[in-house]
């Protein structure tokens, strides 16, 4: 495994924080709408799905979590249509395109970490 150096390590650790937050809005969402905790269970399954392959480090799995993140993107800029004054509502599009843009980053700069590494290897 290729060890991650000073600017991957921090974007990991932001991505993990606004991932958690992400879950965090959610659930504070659901329940601002009078909604159980399954509905919020099932509304962060997909995000919890993708953190597993994330964990691993796996670039594929964040890959299709930068997609899927597109979804909750588009979920939010709904939201803020809706109900422009919610400040819950907003931090969740705040947090969307946050985490969209740190993982994007983590992406270019973690790839060429372990592209790096493969090139000394050989």
């Amino acid at each position: 495994m290729t060890p991650r150096g000073k600017l991957t390590g921090r974007l990991w650790a932001t991505l993990w924080m606004l991932s958690a937050g992400l879950i965090i809005q959610g659930g504070l969402e659901v329940f601002e709408l009078g909604a159980r905790w399954p509905v919020w269970l099932i509304s962060i399954a997909p995000l919890l799905l993708f953190l597993i392959g994330v964990a691993r480090d796996n670039l594929h799995w964040l890959i299709w979590y930068c997609l899927l993140l597109l979804f909750y993107f588009i979920s939010a800029v709904e939201d803020a249509f809706a109900r422009p004054h919610n400040p819950i509502v907003m931090s969740g599009l705040v947090i969307v395109v946050l985490l969209f843009s740190v993982c994007t980053a983590y992406l270019r700069f973690r790839g060429r970490e372990k592209r790096g590494n493969e090139e000394a290897s050989e």
